[in-house]
């Protein structure tokens, strides 16, 4: 997992990036190079997360959380592009993860992804530079204690 967190964050600082204008320029233009550049390596992290956690059908799992990244987090970007990175790539983590065999766990992850969300819009109001470092990191992270929980609340009730 620690791999995919790593090339999460090559594709999602060029992206987040590609929206914050230069100092010397107050019109707001999208940088389409580091744009580009984020979405040429976004199907890495997904393949690399598959494939690490032992996920059958990786490369399938890989393009349907592309086409949510793509689908979720541009449309969620024209409001702010680092609710749209994050929520994008939370999502096809949490997709494209292998998922152990307990009984609503993909809800749990969904769950742990949108509160993930929720505390990246407070922290951009709060203290914005910490708001993009938590869009960049806490959604895949509210993924694996998602399923830590799930874990341990199946060994509680099965105990």
């Amino acid at each position: 997992m620690a791999v995919g967190i790593t090339v999460l964050l090559f594709s999602y600082f060029p992206y987040v990036a590609a929206f914050i204008p230069p100092e010397a320029d107050t019109d707001p233009v999208v940088d389409i190079r580091l744009v580009a550049i984020s979405i040429a390596v976004a199907p890495l992290v997904f393949v690399a997360v598959g494939l690490i956690s032992r996920n059958p059908g990786t490369l399938k799992r890989a393009s349907i959380s592309m086409g949510m990244l793509l689908g979720f987090g541009l449309v969620v970007s024209l409001v702010s592009p680092v609710l749209g990175a994050a929520g994008g790539f939370g999502a096809g983590i949490a997709f494209c993860l292998g998922l152990p065999d307990i009984e609503g766990q993909m809800k749990r992850r969904l769950i742990g992804v949108a509160l993930a969300i929720l505390y990246t819009v407070l922290m951009l109001f709060l203290i914005p530079a910490a708001g993009v470092l938590a869009g960049a990191v806490m959604p895949a992270l509210m993924v694996g204690f998602a399923d830590e929980y799930g874990v341990w609340r199946s060994s509680v009730s099965a105990g």
